[in-house]
């Protein structure tokens, strides 16, 4: 199995992303649905280089700007993963792969799930920024941020860099480094030899009923087992958001077993009696 550093000269940081959706999914345990998936808006996103995740708010303008528009948005860059962003970094120190400049891990802005860069910008500015997504400049043509800050968080760059120091130490008991945030040569270095497809077991989030809501493809198999379970008659959407009917569903299948506390949160003890484990 390739280490992220083998693959630096593939110009290509699609090639880890495994480790980047791992590393996803524990930003969204460390900080409860911080980062949403936008691929069910109208857009166009290809290439597992891609990673098509923002924080809620900028989702939610997002969603408005495309539709006001009515056309799809097609993006080539959304949020960038620590992995990846080291990636990009080691190929501007080597002069490889056309990289003429990329930012120390923990501090690009695509790191803070609050940026894209897109195809046809001028045509979609008017209608983005109508909606707090605001054009860099001309030295950066495709690349739009998120303006509204007090609808968003600063610090996903810190949060990025400890969700992978968590993950990395969650499958290296005998070499632990701090889950501090704090992006230096240490955590270069357990980047650079983790495995570019992902570590072996994935995070688990517990889920349940949360502002914003929580999402994802978890969620969507919740629904699913629920809909399935041979207890109680359920039918909820499956539409990978976990609002208040799913709640419900969760409290009615633990009611329905005798066994379980009945709180609408699926824990280990949940997802294993509805056979997610």
């Amino acid at each position: 199995m390739p280490l992220v550093r083998d693959v630096v000269g593939a110009c290509d940081t699609g090639q880890i992303r495994g480790l980047s959706l791992q590393i996803i999914a524990v930003m969204n345990t460390l900080v409860t649905n911080v980062l949403v998936n936008f691929d069910d808006l109208n857009v166009d996103v290809n290439g597992d280089q891609i990673n098509p995740f923002v924080q809620p708010a900028a989702k939610e303008s997002l969603r408005l700007a495309i539709n006001k528009r009515g056309t799809k948005l097609v993006v080539n860059s959304a949020f960038r993963t620590v992995a990846q962003q080291y990636l990009l970094r080691r190929q501007f120190e080597l002069g490889l792969c056309g990289i003429f400049a990329a930012a120390r891990p923990g501090f690009s802005n695509h790191e803070g799930g609050l940026a894209l860069d897109i195809q046809d910008p001028q045509g979609w500015r008017p209608f983005l920024e109508q909606h707090s997504w605001y054009w860099l400049g001309a030295f950066d043509p495709p690349h739009f941020d998120y303006q509204f800050r007090a609808a968003s968080r600063q610090d996903l760059g810190i949060v990025g860099v400890k969700a992978f120091q968590r993950l990395w130490n969650q499958n290296n008991p005998t070499d632990q480094i701090a889950e501090d945030g704090i992006y230096g040569a240490q955590t270069g270095a357990r980047i650079a030899n983790s495995p570019a497809e992902g570590f072996g077991a994935a995070p688990i989030r517990t889920l349940g009923l949360a502002e914003p809501r929580m999402e994802g493809d978890d969620v969507k198999a919740l629904q699913e087992a629920l809909n399935n379970n041979q207890l109680v008659e359920i039918n909820i959407p499956v539409n990978g958001i976990f609002d208040p009917a799913t709640a419900e569903a969760v409290k009615q299948f633990q009611e329905a077993t005798q066994l379980l506390a009945v709180d609408g949160i699926v824990g280990a003890m949940t997802r294993r009696r509805l056979g997610l484990d």
